[in-house]
């Protein structure tokens, strides 16, 4: 092929690559990216300055100008690949390393008058920067597809470069083998593309892994979101919103769902409140509940109500033998130690159990359970307490001000 015509095929490729990443720069927000846009920009340009040289001898100045493009693109490449790792910007000191390049570039053109003896010496630096650039992201291990194509295809480019050069320089005098690899300008298209395709990969595949980390985090999020709606903060129960949740789960599961529902309330909750405070009543609920897991079966829900009310979901069980295994309660919670208080104290709990056939009853049954609930809390009002002698607070101090 015509290396005039094969000139104006590689400035058509290395044009879409640049504006590909130009149009990916708009909404993928990675450094890397924005270093490799620049680059492919830049090359761009200088392959045209190198066009426009190679048809009109009278624009011999532009070569300067494509050899400094040249050079800008391999350190933006390599400014690329370091970025790519840490998506982070070149340290300022680093910038600096370019100037001697754009430097050499300008004043390279001043050193001969025959282009191919220029070519021959800028495709030496040309493969430093793709030697270094091959190095730098061989060190990010980014291990994926994009990572593997970029490196074959500068690999390819820093040796079709040295090998552009040696031959080149010792033809005349030395009998040279056959090439490793093709070269030419439609040969630097392919290994062009190849780079720019891999360079593409690379950063789909980093946008894949956000994206992958980000529903990971909404998942977790989600999760988090969907046991704060659910759960009660104060004692870790399940609430309403989640027994709604569960009725309608289930409803939608075949087979019937039968079993029975426990009642549970604290006895004399505001007394404890009056005399001890909020914070030591909180205490007493976060007891019962301790209590109640600490006897429920692994498959019991435990749902709380509403202020010091409580009831347990038991799949399977009926009423009688739920109300046995419940008999325990009383001992978990007798002279119990609760945080604010200098003595245990005895949290008496009213309980009442109802069976239901299926989950269309259980509303029902849930009715049932709580209405026999407070008339066991009435029977037991009229009983004599089981609770130990008021304890002082740890301060020593009553809520009303007096000393205990």
């Amino acid at each position: 092929m015509d290396e005039n015509i094969g000139l104006i095929v590689q400035i058509s490729g290395v044009a879409l690559i640049a504006l590909l990443t130009v149009f990916l720069r708009r909404s993928l927000k990675i450094v890397a990216l924005t270093y490799w846009a620049n680059a492919w920009c830049i090359l761009c340009f200088g392959l045209i300055c190198l066009r426009i040289t190679a048809a009109e001898t009278s624009f011999f100045q532009l070569l300067g100008i494509y050899f400094v493009t040249q050079y800008l693109f391999g350190f933006l490449l390599a400014a690329g690949c370091y970025s790519l790792a840490k998506n982070e910007r070149l340290r300022t000191h680093y910038e600096f390393a370019i100037i001697p390049f754009i430097i050499f570039g300008f004043v390279l053109p001043f050193f001969s008058d025959d282009l191919t003896t220029l070519l021959y010496v800028h495709s030496l630096v040309m493969a430093v920067f793709f030697a270094g650039s091959y190095v730098i992201l061989w060190r990010t291990r980014v291990r994926t597809l994009g990572w593997h194509v970029m490196l074959i295809a500068l690999g390819l480019l820093a040796i079709n470069c040295v090998q552009y050069f040696v031959v080149s320089t010792f033809e005349s005098n030395i009998p040279m083998p056959i090439g490793l690899v093709p070269s030419g300008p439609l040969f630097d298209f392919i290994l062009q593309n190849l780079l720019g395709f891999g360079t593409v990969m690379i950063l789909l595949e980093r946008v894949l892994a956000d994206a992958k980390s980000a529903n990971e985090e909404l998942v977790v999020a989600h999760a988090q979101l969907k046991e704060l709606v659910h759960v009660d903060p104060l004692t870790a129960a399940l609430n309403r919103h989640a027994f709604h949740g569960y009725l309608r789960q289930k409803g939608e599961d075949e087979g019937s769902v039968h079993g029975c529902v426990g009642f549970f309330d604290v006895d004399d909750l505001k007394d404890i409140n009056d005399a001890y405070g909020h914070p030591v009543g909180d205490a007493a609920i976060r007891a019962l509940v301790r209590a109640i897991r600490d006897i429920i079966r692994a498959e019991d829900l435990i749902f709380r109500w509403g202020g010091d009310e409580f009831f347990v979901l038991m799949i399977g069980l009926d009423s009688e033998l739920a109300s046995e295994r419940m008999s325990r309660i009383d001992g978990l919670l007798t002279d119990i130690e609760l945080e604010g208080l200098r003595s245990p104290i005895t949290v008496r709990v009213s309980r009442a159990f109802e069976n239901f056939e299926d989950l269309e009853k259980l509303e029902v049954a849930i009715e049932k359970a709580d209405a026999k609930m407070y008339l066991e809390k009435d029977r037991r009002k009229n009983s004599p307490r089981m609770r130990t002698v008021q304890p002082a607070l740890s301060s020593g101090v009553s809520r009303s001000g007096f000393a205990l």
